[in-house]
């Protein structure tokens, strides 16, 4: 049996799907860690992974079908193996609703180069660094830190070879007090950790530790609170996350409209925001075509190829869009709105830093971060989560002392139109998305009325 390179896999895929033809996409994902704990460097990683997965279209009575596989290949045969069992899974799946014509994307001059390397550098940089971070003794740290370059392949039977190079950083630090009471995080992410200053990331959660000695017992209840970037951006992730027009035309999400139809069109915010992707946003971009392999509520493997461009899913506080696939917009009679894999969240009166913001607050409550979110109420999008790692007490617009962590229960759509004021946009790291979605700038938020449910042991 004799190796293959993920291009020629796409190749030979493409090949053996014959005139029905199919997706095929190639990915070879690099990355290296780091991972620390109690002040002490507890384990480092490099790993390369690649993988071939196809999207098989198959003639069936009443229209066309697609079905998947995916796997790890090192012989032509393992691509012969993927082949059949795609085809296989389309013949039992019946007509896809979605099934239209693959488009001729970009074939791109450099499809048959081999994968980027991930160069080393950039951890050894994070290492250095936190040899002066572990060096205080009055707290202690922990933290992650990784690179990832991933390159991708992706051939259509239409004709379509494209090749991404795609790099992504991100840097976590985490600080406690010795008696476990007090608990700051600081979070960076990017395309390099070369741009982590770990001294920045330590003079920070410092200062926050420092703020938490004067502790202030608060009470559950709606708040005026200042979001942070990382906070308001895990939120409007799962906006974007929920944003398919395909539900929202079915009457089956928040961005339906009761009378029938979507919301497009109505305003969401009294302020002049606007939640955008757009694939060539500075330090963030990412992939500026579609690139699917399945059908969901957002996109659709029969899209594969077509460019995707900026999409301001709210323009100004105005609801003027709705992820979509083709097939998706037609029936929702929308324009075809495919997302890119980044986030921004611009108000255009915002001005000032997340310090700034809070101060203009007058008195509530500034949170940092939130974690464990989760969908109560797809109906309205209310989203539960905790807050972690620091909640600050603002009075008379001074941040004087820390109060203890609460559950929310809020729906990031209802909460912009409680928006009251808000900062520049940042680039920031999603807490609690950073798994998936770590490309984000978003600005920070005040909002009137946040619904700290409950009070929560978390620290």
């Amino acid at each position: 049996m004799s190796k293959v390179s993920l291009p020629e896999a796409v190749e030979i895929a493409l090949e053996l799907l014959g005139k029905d033809g199919g997706v095929v996409i190639g990915g070879n994902s690099a990355s290296n860690n780091l991972r620390w704990a109690n002040s002490v460097l507890t384990t480092n990683g490099d790993s390369i992974d690649q993988t071939l997965a196809i999207s098989a279209f198959v003639s069936a009575p009443g229209g066309v079908a697609s079905g998947m596989s995916s796997g790890q290949i090192r012989s032509r045969e393992d691509v012969e193996d993927l082949v059949f069992a795609s085809q296989a899974s389309a013949k039992s799946a019946g007509p896809s609703v979605d099934a239209m014509e693959l488009v001729t994307g970009p074939a791109h001059s450099d499809f048959h180069e081999p994968a980027t390397s991930l160069d080393v550098a950039e951890i050894g940089h994070v290492t250095s660094g936190l040899s002066e971070v572990f060096a205080q003794s009055d707290m202690q740290f922990f933290g992650y830190a990784e690179q990832s370059l991933d390159t991708t392949y992706v051939g259509t039977s239409s004709g379509t070879r494209m090749r991404y190079s795609e790099r992504s950083s991100r840097f976590e630090l985490c600080a406690k007090s010795h008696d476990r009471k007090r608990s700051a995080w600081s979070g960076q992410g990017g395309t390099s950790l070369l741009d982590v200053n770990t001294n920045s990331h330590l003079a920070e959660v410092t200062a926050k530790l420092d703020i938490q000695l004067n502790q202030i017992d608060t009470e559950a209840g709606r708040h005026c609170v200042t979001l942070s970037p990382s906070a308001v951006s895990d939120l409007m992730i799962y906006l974007l996350w929920s944003s398919a027009a395909r539900d929202a035309a079915e009457g089956r999400s928040a961005f339906s409209n009761i009378k029938g139809g979507t919301r497009v069109g109505e305003r969401l915010s009294a302020r002049n925001l606007t939640l955008a992707t757009d694939p060539t946003l500075a330090g963030i971009e990412t992939f500026d075509h579609v690139v699917n392999l399945g059908s969901s509520a957002l996109g659709s493997a029969f899209d594969t190829g077509l460019e995707i461009g900026r999409s301001e899913l709210i323009s100004n506080g105005v609801l003027t869009a709705l992820g979509s696939s083709r097939h998706a917009a037609l029936e929702a009679k929308l324009p075809f709105t495919p997302l890119a894999e980044n986030i921004s969240l611009v108000d255009s009166q915002g001005h000032g830093s997340l310090t700034d913001l809070a101060s203009r607050m007058g008195d509530g409550l500034l949170v940092t971060c939130l974690w464990y979110i989760r969908e109560v109420d797809p109906q309205n999008l209310l989203l539960t989560g905790l807050t972690r790692d620091g909640v600050y007490v603002v009075s008379g617009g001074e941040i004087i002392g820390a109060t203890n962590n609460f559950r929310f229960n809020e729906s990031p759509i209802d909460m912009l139109s409680r928006v009251i004021d808000a900062g520049s946009t940042v680039p920031c790291l999603p807490r609690e998305w950073a798994d998936w979605f770590s490309r984000s700038q978003v600005a920070p938020l005040s909002i009137e009325g946040f619904n700290l449910s409950t009070k929560s042991d978390a620290v």
